[in-house]
């Protein structure tokens, strides 16, 4: 079977063709203006270097010799080979906060857009790990199950709000536990769980949430996405700008701290690590640098066929032919 990696060259090979028409009509054209001249009696004496022929052969050399590097241009490729391709990687769980003190400004330009924009760069540097977003604030949901298309779970990154989850409040333990049932039981794969998040959790039982995901060989990692100075929560009108900020039941503004606390006993429990969130980014690197140490699971095995390239055949003859036509003389030897 033969295939062209680039086939749009050959159109070229029509301008060859022109070439050897040309060359013909030439060859005529030469002995008709031979015959105009003398008769052929008298072509020794009157025209002794004639040789239209060899001027023929040159012209048909050249342009064949062309037409061969055109062809080896546009890639020939013949034969087959079938190399297989193998997946492998870790299975990562990706638990956003979107509660509303996400929306809090001490990490500009806020919490949540900070977190979207670390996320995306760390999905652009995956290769081959398969990964589940869970959002969560009163509750929590498998926004994504376990995926390679990390284009995806970008786009669903971007549409995430605290709108999309109507009940308001941080149910850390929850999210763990929708998380745990976002891994395949049967997979070999390392798993891991990445929560980011503020750290103000409203309900109990989040480290007891974690060490049931431990037993299970999850490695819980926490980002601690908000400032101990922290700031207040803003409170947006229909047209995204700050009407007011989020006030207490004495009337008092709120403000939204980092409970770093609470999310330092969740990664102890889960055997990973806590980490601040940070201008550049840096916790983001650390963690992917420890999830490529891992474990990885082949989950995926393909074969492709794989052609083998011919285009050097063609270019020594170009080559060859380009070499005979310059050792062809133009013109006869004279008899002596």
């Amino acid at each position: 079977m033969i295939r062209f990696a680039h086939p749009a060259y050959l159109h070229l090979l029509w301008v060859g063709l022109l070439l050897l028409a040309a060359a013909w009509l030439e060859y005529r054209w030469r002995w008709a203006a031979m015959k105009r001249w003398a008769s052929e009696a008298l072509w020794d004496a009157a025209l002794p270097d004639r040789a239209p022929g060899r001027l023929l052969a040159k012209r048909i050399l050249l342009t064949v010799g062309l037409m061969l590097g055109v062809i080896a241009l546009a890639g020939p490729q013949v034969g087959t080979r079938l190399v297989e391709v193998t997946r492998e990687g870790s299975d990562i769980a990706l638990v956003v906060d979107v509660s509303a003190s996400m929306m809090t400004e001490d990490i500009a330009p806020n919490r949540l857009l900070t977190m979207r924009h670390e996320i995306a760069e760390l999905l652009g540097q995956l290769r081959g790990d398969r990964v589940a977003l869970v959002p969560f604030a009163g509750v929590a949901f498998v926004q994504v199950p376990l995926t390679l298309d990390y284009s995806a779970v970008v786009s669903v990154l971007d549409a995430l709000d605290p709108g999309i989850i109507p009940q308001p409040g941080t149910a850390l333990a929850e999210a763990i536990g929708q998380a745990r049932k976002a891994f395949r039981v049967e997979s070999k794969a390392q798993k891991v769980m990445i929560i980011i998040s503020d750290g103000e959790d409203h309900e109990a039982g989040a480290v007891t949430a974690a060490k049931e995901a431990a037993k299970e060989g999850v490695i819980i990692y926490t980002v601690g996405m908000a400032t101990a100075a922290g700031g207040p929560i803003p409170v947006k009108d229909d047209r995204g700008h700050v009407a007011d900020y989020k006030r207490g039941p004495d009337g008092e503004t709120v403000i939204s701290r980092l409970d770093e606390k609470t999310l330092k006993d969740v990664a102890d429990a889960g055997g990973g690590e806590y980490y601040r969130a940070s201008a550049g980014g840096d916790e983001f690197r650390r963690i992917l640098k420890k999830i490529s140490g891992m474990d990885k699971e082949q989950f995926e095995s393909k074969e492709y066929t794989n052609y083998e390239d011919r285009f050097q055949w063609l270019l020594m003859g170009a080559f060859v032919l380009a070499a005979l036509e310059e050792i062809i003389p133009r013109g006869r030897r004279r008899r002596r």
